[in-house]
């Protein structure tokens, strides 16, 4: 059962259908095990999640907490807190307000107390090093819940306080059925071809897969507005191979855009997951800094974003070994 709807018309989709049921999110076989037996078991150990955007780790972890809870009678908001480390970049998050919720007193004897962190891989190491020692010296009924993109940029030290667990490929038919129920509640008339398409493009990325159909919820040829691999892999193609024209890259992006009914920082959002996800051998640390930077940009001209998008991939590209490349139609 999907969340509660009522009301909820005028919020975007991603948050209209986010499952409020632990049996309802969309898990790999092996992570469902090992949440039922944490509940089962009623061991809750300090848990780290990491994988790529969309594959549910945020709500996985909300309803995980909210499942444990329940069990023991303890559904209390306050002895919850949830924040955004990439927010404040990190240091004064632990300080103040972790701090301070840490440290105070429990109304419930038993209860525990859940410190849920997201997007750790943006604080700084400091930061991370400030966490550890809270982590320690925290009393035992306070348990910590770290969610990250990235678990190259988690300090070693901080990764040993908890157990890592992977969000990555998600089972097909279990998203194919996610997103099939929402098409029917919205009245949308998709074929199980469009659905198939729509998956193989985003991969794992169910929020991406929301928002893309909220977002053309009226366009009657689906299959002529979907940005494919080999358009991404174009646009790859024009970058690796360092073409001195940096404006012939922008043009490009900016077409796909007008094409595909889709915003250009959402296309470097999906070319940047189809080089993680297929061309592993080009992502280091220098290609995960370039990501950083653009996705948590305070520049609002998106122009600027692309120019800088543009050089520093090429310069990352050209500095690495020579990789034999693909066919495509600006090598031919």
């Amino acid at each position: 059962m999907l969340g509660n709807n009522q009301n909820k018309d005028n919020i975007p989709w991603v948050e209209k259908y986010r499952p409020d049921n632990f049996n309802d999110i969309v898990l790999s076989p092996i992570n469902r095990t090992i949440f039922k037996n944490i509940i089962e078991n009623d061991y809750f150990p300090n848990l780290l999640f990491y994988g790529p955007p969309g594959t549910g780790k945020t709500t996985t972890i909300i309803n995980l907490i909210t499942e444990y809870q329940k069990k023991h009678n303890q559904t209390s908001k306050g002895s919850i807190i949830h924040l955004n480390a990439s927010d404040e970049r990190g240091i004064d998050i632990i300080r103040n307000q972790i701090y301070q919720f840490v440290k105070s007193k429990n109304f419930f004897e038993n209860g525990l107390k859940f410190v849920i962190l997201d997007e750790v891989d943006y604080m700084t190491k400091n930061a991370q090093q400030a966490l550890k020692y809270l982590l320690q010296s925290a009393c035992y009924n306070v348990h910590f819940c770290l969610i990250c993109n990235y678990i190259s940029k988690i300090e070693e030290s901080l990764k040993n306080e908890f157990i890592c667990i992977r969000f990555n490929q998600l089972p097909k038919r279990d998203i194919y059925k996610f997103i099939k129920n929402i098409t029917m509640n919205e009245k949308l008339q998709l074929s199980d071809a469009v659905i198939e398409t729509i998956q193989k493009n985003y991969n794992s990325d169910i929020r991406s897969m929301i928002n893309f159909i909220q977002l053309n919820q009226n366009v009657k040829e689906w299959e002529d507005n979907i940005i494919t691999n080999q358009i991404l892999e174009d646009i790859h193609q024009l970058l690796y191979n360092n073409i001195d024209n940096t404006t012939k890259i922008i043009t490009f992006v900016h077409n796909i855009s007008i094409q595909y009914n889709t915003d250009k920082k959402t296309i470097v959002k999906m070319y940047f997951n189809y080089i993680i996800r297929n061309k592993q051998e080009l992502v280091n640390q220098s290609f995960l800094n370039i990501i950083e930077t653009i996705m948590h940009c305070a520049e609002q001209n998106i122009e600027h974003i692309l120019i800088y998008f543009s050089y520093h991939l090429k310069d990352h590209y050209n500095s690495m070994p020579f990789i034999e490349p693909v066919v495509s139609i600006y090598n031919k």
